[in-house]
């Protein structure tokens, strides 16, 4: 045969062959995007590796072979099929953005740096940077604290996945893959069994844990089962499980099973479904459930239409036995990226998992410290709780001080492992120097005292010549500093230690405004008229009065002012009197509302001791409710700004003009 005839042979054998060999890659990633789209990720990758090398030039399966593994946790795969893409210069801004995300998760924190700081070029709006350009001097505050921590692998790991841990009673709740798993079917998504709820005892003295043991197992389903989290006062559970009807699993019209937050509770010795969270949808998921210590106010996460990211934190309170609709937390906790995993302490302070917030890499576990209630600051708790790798799921014990998470960072047993965290006891001082405000000068024997949560006050001092003080607390509380001289104003201000770092200092100034000269023969002069429903009220106004902390005794300057209202009310018997007190904003909600009635009832109980008729007489706190200008939370003022916050009104009326209405309704008349 000659030379021509052999090349049109060839010719034509490829005109044959090669329209089969485009068909064949063309059905492969067609079965793998199918793959991909049904969540069955691990089998996705097996497929696009299959076409990729039939094919080692599609751009398109380079880029799905890096989100599948970005999806399954497989940092080292993402990196590597994001550099070839990025090589090819087909890469997207979100492509740069996740490839320094997986540079971190690997440690190669310089050069995911320099991406980062590229993106940032790109989508200077993206709020997930922000914390992450000067990642290097970033990463150094975060490991400065290692050393206050204890971590160790928990010998319930296995080589599937331990997470979701909870405590209940003597209990220790978490979630596993793998422990007594034989069931043969995996997870799509990580080609794993699926979570079931296990309980281990905890030893009171020891504090170790016993061989785990299956855990309501009437809650238990063929799917997911977990995270969980109780309600110990009422023994209520709230669970995270696969959206699960009837032996059947339900999906969304997308063929998705989202999560959803069930309700159990232990009747006879056994958990049982109770119901549903009414907030639980078929298109979109609501899971990991964390219930505050009054079982009121519910904390989850979801990835709900019209969060900040792919999956926000959310909270729903309880009220008459119905649930509020749910509240995002806003955009100082959500992110465009994920958070999940909420914990809030007992004493009400949000942990929880994010991978749009910086941090050393993959999920990083924060917290945050509430501010009247609302969560407006975050802080990364650090290495080693934090590595490159996934750190997620902490819940600590009725303590604060220890508790357990879960991470699949290096050196662990399985694709997720428990770790339990013990926080050393390193103190804080809490340092500060007592100045006149008008003379600047340094205060000495002033009594500074210091007042936990509750109000108790747990330490007091005596200022020297040089006006300062110190105290020596722990960390993960708030307290107030009282402070009293005589013939100088009490000032009140508050100190949060949670947020601080062990062996922080707290550095105070406080200024002391001396007392104004008295006028002991003036009668208490009335500021305006008031009317309540269609009764007139007369509106005094009383000097600001001291009071000793904790006591309802009123101490000789105060006695002076409410003699003076005494001899008015002798003056007249056919008036009633209503004493109503008001705080500045300087310290916590509660605690101003505590000290304002603590403040009018000690002025209510000094009246009462000099004859008069407790018939006469009301007596009410307001705390901070009612401020008389803008010196509010987080507001900048003076002393004399707050010193027009702090008084006492007293609501005057007619004997007998209320006595109808105080027997037709509850509200606080006369």
């Amino acid at each position: 045969m000659g030379r021509n005839s052999t090349n049109c042979l060839l010719i034509l054998i490829l005109i044959c062959v090669l329209p089969c060999i485009s068909f064949s890659q063309k059905l492969t990633i067609q079965l793998a995007d199918k793959t991909f789209h049904e969540f069955a990720y691990m089998e996705a990758i097996q497929l696009y590796g299959y076409a990729y090398d039939k094919d080692t030039t599609d751009n398109y399966v380079v880029k799905q072979l890096a989100e599948a593994n970005r999806l399954v946790g497989n940092t080292g795969q993402v990196e590597h099929w994001l550099k070839k893409l990025i090589d090819r210069h087909k890469e997207q801004p979100e492509d740069i953005f996740n490839y320094a995300q997986s540079l971190k998760s690997n440690g190669k924190y310089l050069l995911a740096q320099h991406w980062l700081k590229e993106y940032a070029d790109l989508r200077p709006e993206d709020g997930r940077i922000n914390l992450q350009v000067s990642l290097l001097q970033y990463m150094q505050l975060l490991k400065r604290d290692s050393v206050n921590y204890e971590i160790r692998n928990v010998f319930l790991n296995t080589p599937g996945s331990e997470m979701g841990p909870a405590f209940y009673k003597d209990q220790f709740i978490f979630s596993s893959t793998s422990i007594g798993n034989n069931t043969g079917v995996n997870y799509k998504w990580n080609d794993l069994p699926y979570l079931h709820m296990y309980a281990s005892k905890i030893d009171s003295i020891s504090g170790n844990l016993t061989s785990p043991e299956p855990f309501a197992p009437k809650l238990r389903t063929a799917y997911h089962d977990g995270p969980v989290s109780f309600d110990q006062k009422n023994n209520i559970i709230y669970f995270t499980r696969d959206n699960f009807l009837k032996g059947k699993a339900t999906k969304s019209r997308e063929g998705v099973v989202n999560l959803k937050i069930f309700l159990g509770k232990l009747e006879d010795g056994e958990w049982k479904l109770t119901s549903g969270f009414r907030y639980n949808s078929d298109e979109y998921s609501v899971g990991h459930p964390s219930i505050d210590r009054n079982g009121t106010i519910l904390y989850f996460a979801s990835d709900m239409p019209g969060g900040y990211g792919k999956s926000d934190l959310y909270s729903s309170e309880l009220s008459n036995g119905q649930w509020s609709k749910p509240v995002n937390l806003g955009p100082k906790i959500n992110t465009e990226g994920n958070e999940f995993f909420p914990f809030i302490s007992n004493d009400g302070v949000l942990y929880f998992a994010s991978d749009g917030l910086g941090g050393l890499g993959g999920l990083d576990i924060y917290f945050s410290v509430p501010d009247k209630g609302i969560f407006t600051t975050t802080q990364n708790m650090g290495y080693p709780i934090n590595t490159a790798k996934d750190d997620f799921g902490l819940a600590l014990d009725s303590t604060g001080m220890k508790g357990y998470f879960s991470s699949n960072r290096s050196g662990g047993k399985g694709d997720d492992d428990l770790y339990f965290l013990r926080i050393k006891r390193v103190p804080i001082i809490i340092r500060g120097i007592i100045k006149d405000s008008g003379t600047k000068d340094v205060l000495a024997d002033a009594t500074v005292s210091l007042i936990d949560e509750d109000g108790k006050t747990i330490l007091t001092g005596i200022t020297k010549t040089d006006g300062q003080f110190e105290f020596e607390v722990n960390k993960g509380q708030q307290y107030i500093l009282n402070v009293t001289k005589d013939l100088y104003l009490e000032n009140e201000s508050q100190v949060a230690t949670i947020s601080l770092r062990p062996n922080d200092e707290v550095k105070s100034e406080i200024f002391l405004e001396q007392k104004k000269e008295e006028v002991a023969d003036n009668a208490p002069a009335p500021i305006n008229m008031e009317e309540e429903d269609g009764v007139p009220l007369q509106v005094v106004e009383l000097e600001y009065i001291n009071y000793d902390l904790d006591k309802s005794v009123i101490r000789k300057d105060a006695a002076v002012i409410l003699d003076k209202l005494i001899a008015y009310m002798k003056e007249f018997p056919d008036l009633e009197f209503r004493i109503e007190s008001h705080t500045d904003s300087r310290g916590s909600d509660e605690y101003n509302m505590k000290l304002s009635e603590r403040r009018a009832l000690a002025a209510s109980d000094y009246i009462i001791s000099k004859g008069i008729d407790p018939d006469r007489l009301r007596h009410i706190g307001y705390g901070e409710t009612k401020l008389l200008n803008n010196c509010g939370n987080g507001v900048i003022c003076d002393e004399a700004q707050h010193e027009v916050n702090r008084r006492s009104i007293v609501k005057v009326v007619r004997k007998g003009d209320y006595k109808e209405k105080r027997e037709q309704k509850n509200n606080f008349y006369f």
